[in-house]
């Protein structure tokens, strides 16, 4: 729903690399990252997921909450969805409040976790140039048609608004460049679950 997952982690989390490498996770919009996510964590690799740092945030009680609801009248990830992705600046707006609490939020749990690789799961990891920060990453590549079908089914939205927000992101092309692996989801679970279960294995060797 919302844009997360940009920013710099504090330079603490950085300073664990040789304890942990961190990997990016990600991909276009209903490309499939956060299946590929779940298959991960199920391979013994643990994820943070900056979307759902962002939701945690955002909720009544979180630290976001009330600067999002002075700002945009309204905290429903669905409106904000709307509001965000007709409109730049308050894209930028909203980033500004969210960013950097997810920034602090996702550094503090990567740093109790003692795990040789983490997953760091995010929506615009390459359009921010957040990736070049990271040990490698990690993308999720699907067919665009595949990839609106999922988006209608999931958000029961129109087919113009999820074009709309499949345009808003980078071109596969940009994130396969940025890519230190990428996984193609076009066929089943199971033939997916396979992909994501090689490269956990040839991490851990």
């Amino acid at each position: 729903m919302t844009p997360s997952g940009h920013g710099k982690l504090p330079t603490g989390t950085r300073d664990r690399q040789a304890a942990c490498r961190v990997i990016g996770l990600t991909g276009g919009i209903a490309a499939g990252k956060s299946t590929v996510a779940r298959f991960f964590e199920k391979a013994g690799v643990p994820v943070i997921d900056a979307d759902q740092v962002a939701r945690e945030l955002s909720a009544p009680g979180g630290a976001a909450h009330e600067a999002i609801l002075k700002r945009f009248g309204t905290a429903d990830r669905t409106e904000l969805r709307k509001i965000v992705f007709g409109d730049p600046a308050a894209r930028q707006d909203l980033e500004s409040i969210l960013h950097p609490l997810i920034r602090a939020e996702s550094a503090s749990r990567i740093a109790r976790l003692a795990a040789p690789v983490v997953l760091y799961e995010a929506a615009l990891l390459v359009e921010t140039g957040r990736a070049r920060e990271l040990d490698g990453l990690v993308v999720v590549e699907a067919p665009r048609e595949q990839r609106l079908r999922r988006l209608r089914a999931r958000d029961g939205i129109q087919e113009e608004l999820a074009a709309r927000m499949l345009d808003a992101q980078t071109s596969d092309e940009e994130r396969r460049n940025a890519a230190t692996e990428v996984i193609v989801n076009a066929g089943g679970l199971a033939e997916l679950e396979q992909k994501v279960a090689a490269l956990a294995a040839r991490w851990r060797g």
